[in-house]
């Protein structure tokens, strides 16, 4: 267990993967020199790409911004909630937790991802489906060719809206992609943004109102 505090700092590290410019990206949590314990890594599935051609020779640290600590503890908060954990002032996390682990993934997506159009993988859903109301940090769902699909939203900016993918979609069949996998960026419009619970369901929540 670690408890989140400011003499904690979070760190991502960015490690050449190859001469393209690609870089992995790893959460890195430091522990003080005097502690015996080793800094704790996290690898992420996440890939990043630098035009600077010396971070992709070289490993690089940066320490975690305001969005990234923004958008982790929302979602800390959110899975503490699902898992009727009592909110405290003081956030205690399990680094070692698979949910924990996969909230990394989707901060580290958030921050170093490139998004995906999602032209012709999306079926249409204005004026089929309740409108659903989303801000950064929330849960959606998204009607895909290939069935409903979970996401996250980490980017709002008017109409368009930037998703990391919480399931795999299989495109191969449109042509546009070789596949689109758990924790890629999707740029979809607001009105493309479904209740989470269709994801679970395929169907029309229960909580949903029909206009």
């Amino acid at each position: 267990m670690v408890e989140l505090t400011g003499n904690i700092p979070f760190l991502w590290r960015l490690s050449a993967e190859s001469s393209e410019g690609l870089c992995a990206v790893s959460m890195v949590v430091p522990y003080d020199s005097e502690d015996d314990r080793k800094d704790l890594t996290i690898e992420t599935s996440v890939v990043s790409f630098s035009s600077d051609s010396t971070r992709s020779e070289t490993e690089e640290m940066l320490e975690w911004n305001q969005d990234d600590i923004s958008l982790f503890l929302k979602l800390v908060t959110h899975e503490q909630q699902e898992s009727r954990i009592p909110i405290t002032d003081t956030v205690r996390i399990d680094l070692t937790d698979p949910a924990i682990i996969d909230i990394i993934h989707v901060v580290a997506a958030a921050g170093f991802g490139m998004a995906f159009s999602s032209n012709g993988i999306l079926l249409p859903s204005n004026g089929l489906y309740p409108a659903h109301d989303c801000d950064i940090g929330s849960f959606a769902s998204l009607n895909t060719l290939m069935g409903f699909k979970r996401c996250v939203v980490v980017d709002v900016d008017g109409e368009e809206v930037v998703c990391v993918l919480l399931e795999d979609v299989d495109v191969e069949s449109i042509g546009e992609y070789d596949s689109l996998n758990r924790h890629d960026l999707l740029l979809v419009k607001r009105s493309d943004l479904l209740h989470p619970d269709f994801a679970v369901t395929t169907g029309r929540p229960v909580s949903a109102t029909v206009h």
